[in-house]
């Protein structure tokens, strides 16, 4: 596709609407205890080179699909860690989850790990698709600018002292539970560019939970029906927000909401291929349902109005999980029922105390209960 094509396809992407929710996991992450036992983290010192060989052998998992968000600096920002190195200045400590020996998990150091990449190990490929990187903006190794200094270039002295230099590195044990890891990466991506729940949630998923989301952020025929923005995985945390309260009802959730979700994606694990499928068409059907009902307003607080097109997460978890639980019949003499409904619909959107648990404090118990009650309420008076 054409950076142009890209470009008009993007003109009809709907946009998620932006709730509290960070703010209100990250407190309810604070809260939620574990037995400290149970965290099972050594420190020990290693060398650059260490790195470099684990990187030589695909033994650092730079997997940017399931974080999409490696080899995110500029040339610029790499050169002045490359420059740090060098001068011998202390770096900040590496996190790993070393879970599988032979393939750690980054939990923190993803761009600083990319950074030792492409200096070290692409000088040594010739491929134009692995290009080196060539030391930029140096604030005081200046003689290294504007040459296109690559690792290559650099004398036997100046490329061993990047090899020995020592790092710090936290490797997160075999055994450590689930619950635990999710507390650690929370805690410990707080940068500019941690990864959000739903990345790390997908980090610790790999495998079938993780591919099923993909495969329903890729599918054609649901791209087709919403057309959202997908920004760091938003449209996979809304597909398990639905289906988390497909796989159990809402009187079940409890907080946090992160919480939930985690445990929603770890049940994936164990579905039969022909429950995920059963999933997927169940999901298609109930968006298909909202379509016929709302047209372009489809999980939007705009509906009747002629602006603000923008998808609401928790109106879109408990039309599609509820709608999903409906027999055709049923789903029929909703769309029957449509005038009906919708008129009875704009006026529950238009209520003061129902647009604030679709609007800010969504995740907390008693909105996720009204949010449901009411919308489960309207769907049965037409059903």
């Amino acid at each position: 596709m054409s950076q142009e094509e890209l470009q008009e396809e993007n003109k009809e992407l709907i946009e998620i609407e932006a709730t509290d929710e960070d703010s209100i996991e990250d407190v309810d992450d604070i809260v939620s205890p574990f037995d400290p036992k149970d965290i099972k983290i050594i420190v020990e010192p290693k060398t650059i080179d260490h790195l470099v060989q684990r990187l030589r052998f695909d033994e650092i998992d730079l997997n940017t699909e399931f974080q999409r968000k490696g080899n995110l600096w500029k040339a610029d920002a790499q050169s002045r860690l490359i420059e740090s190195i060098l001068l011998r200045f202390p770096l900040p400590a590496f996190y790993f989850d070393a879970e599988d020996d032979n393939k750690w998990l980054v939990v923190d150091g993803l761009q600083r790990i990319w950074t030792i990449k492409n200096f070290v190990i692409n000088s040594e490929l010739n491929d134009d698709n692995y290009k080196p990187l060539e030391l930029v903006g140096l604030d005081i190794l200046t003689d290294y600018n504007a040459k296109g200094i690559t690792y290559k270039d650099l004398n036997r002295a100046m490329q061993r002292r990047i090899l020995e230099t020592t790092i710090t590195t936290y490797l997160i044990q075999p055994g450590t539970p689930k619950q635990v890891k999710y507390n650690i990466f929370r805690r410990i991506n707080t940068g500019g560019l941690g990864l959000n729940p739903m990345e790390i949630r997908n980090a610790l998923n790999q495998g079938k939970p993780s591919i099923f989301l993909k495969n329903l952020s890729e599918d054609q025929e649901l791209r087709g029906l919403l057309k959202i923005q997908d920004r760091r995985m938003e449209d996979r945390e809304l597909y398990l927000r639905a289906i988390a309260f497909i796989n159990d009802s809402y009187q079940k959730y409890k907080t946090p909401l992160s919480g939930f979700l985690d445990k929603a994606l770890e049940a994936l694990d164990g579905k039969t291929d022909a429950e995920l499928l059963d999933i997927r068409n169940g999901i298609i059907k109930a968006i298909k349902v909202q379509y016929e009902l709302f047209g372009r307003d489809v999980f939007s607080r705009s509906i009747d109005k002629k602006s603000n097109l923008k998808l609401n997460s928790a109106l879109f978890e408990v039309w599609v999980s509820e709608v999903y639980k409906l027999n055709d019949s049923q789903q029929k003499k909703l769309i029957k029922n449509k005038e009906k409904l919708t008129s009875k619909y704009i006026a529950l959107i238009a209520n003061p105390d129902f647009s604030r648990v679709v609007s800010t404090s969504t995740s907390g118990y008693s909105s996720v209960q009204m949010r449901f009650e009411k919308i489960k309420e309207l769907i049965n008076n037409y059903i």
